[in-house]
């Protein structure tokens, strides 16, 4: 091959990856339940200010569970089920993170109610690719108690049995 076709080759290229990340753009988001911008993606994170319904926020990065937002001159992080989309984002043929792009995350249906099992936040490859963890789960086997043991708990915590009637509908 010559040089000068190399070269071409090269800069198209280079050219191309530039421009697929032109077409990124901040996820701009609102919020729907009032909450707290916090200094760290944490709920015991420092407030930095409250936030009501509606207030406009745009994205910065995310993680499972926490987005990090910018309200106005302040940065802070949200808890991701307090936020939705205010419009979904264009397609790019640029690939993505799932974890920072709030577009596979939410939908135009985003307020409806949705059924959660403490995924929200993954994505479904994040689901399908999930693996268990041996060492995890030997780990988590030694807080492990028997019967007896919880018995002998609660006794030394002076709890005792109370007899609940089964709910059966709200209060008439």
């Amino acid at each position: 091959m010559n040089t000068s076709f190399v070269g071409l080759l090269k800069g198209l290229l280079i050219a191309l990856l530039l421009g697929l990340g032109l077409g990124a753009h901040a996820q701009q988001l609102e919020v729907t339940t009032p909450t707290e911008l916090r200094a760290t993606p944490a709920t015991n994170g420092k407030v930095v200010t409250r936030l009501v319904k509606g207030s406009k926020l745009e994205q910065i990065e995310a993680q499972v569970g926490w987005i990090k937002v910018k309200f106005g001159e302040l940065e802070g992080w949200v808890r991701l089920n307090f936020v939705k989309a205010m419009e979904a984002a264009a397609p790019s043929a640029a690939p993505s993170n799932p974890g920072t792009n709030l577009a596979g995350l939410f939908s135009p249906r985003s307020n409806a109610p949705t059924a959660s099992t403490g995924t929200k936040g993954l994505t479904k490859e994040q689901i399908a690719n999930a693996q268990p963890n041996p060492a995890e789960m030997a780990q988590l086997e030694k807080y492990a108690i028997n019967m007896g043991q919880a018995e002998q708990f609660a006794r030394s915590g002076k709890v005792v049995a109370q007899k609940i009637d089964a709910y059966t509908g709200a209060e008439k």
